[in-house]
């Protein structure tokens, strides 16, 4: 009888430390497994952000050095890339309390790449980060805005309307079509840009930053901004136009 509850004890113990041990390896699998899952989304979306850094500076060759066109790799990895909402962007300047100019509503296409809930958007020399918890500028438009000068180059892509998802390396063409000086103009009483955009929140904390004054028209979650300074010698609008292909 003795031997028999030893015998059952020993089984029940073994039983017991395997249970413990199965139980302890798939917690660690599936804590490290999560784990791994977390930090190959991040690495993914840092070399996407990456490559979106190089495409801003092709395209800045394109607009400031003059080059006629340039190629940026971006590898998906299970993501995709395309475009989306454009951005609408004007330019009026007022003398004397008449209207001197308006550039009309310019189209800014944007480039942009998804993988999960996390969007990379390039658009009108901007570049943004836009996850649910918010927007986070990566790169921003080099307007010259001072206190009494404006220079705004207005770098408008034409963006092919298709989208590519998967698991591959997408080459981003971009080729100048068209560079023109659409405003050259001295003592402007107040300029006035305005936008529409799905990341005008970033548009609305640069623009602010650079000394304008903004608003927007229906709320906070409007996605118009209007902004505006006063007393400028100068303004001057520079007009890029570029067409961007997928292969």
């Amino acid at each position: 009888m003795f031997r028999d509850r030893r015998g059952v004890s020993e089984t029940v113990g073994f039983v017991f430390v395997f249970s413990l041990v199965l139980l302890t390896v798939g917690t660690v699998f599936t804590i490290g497994y999560a784990g791994l899952q977390d930090a190959r989304d991040a690495e993914r979306i840092n070399n996407a952000e990456r490559a979106f850094d190089v495409l801003d500076d092709n395209i800045e060759d394109i607009t400031v050095r003059g080059a006629p066109s340039r190629g940026t790799e971006v590898r998906l990895a299970e993501a995709s890339i395309g475009t989306g909402e454009s951005t609408l962007l004007s330019v009026s300047g007022y003398e004397g309390g008449s209207l001197a100019f308006s550039t009309g509503n310019y189209t800014l296409d944007p480039v942009v790449y998804e993988s999960g809930d996390t969007r990379i958007r390039y658009s009108g020399n901007a570049l943004t980060r836009i996850q649910p918890a918010g927007s986070v500028a990566l790169s921003e438009p080099d307007f010259v805005l001072s206190e009494r000068r404006a220079i705004i180059p207005v770098v408008e892509l034409s963006v092919e309307d298709r989208s590519i998802a998967g698991s591959r390396t997408v080459l981003i063409r971009s080729q100048r079509r068209l560079r023109t000086v659409e405003v050259d103009d001295t003592d402007v009483d107040r300029l006035e840009i305005a936008l529409s955009s799905p990341v005008a929140d970033r548009w609305e904390s640069y623009l602010s930053g650079a000394g304008m004054s903004c608003s927007r028209p229906g709320g906070a979650d409007d996605p118009r901004v209007v902004c505006e300074t006063t007393d400028l010698d100068r303004v001057q609008v520079v007009h890029f136009e570029l067409a961007v292909t997928f292969g």
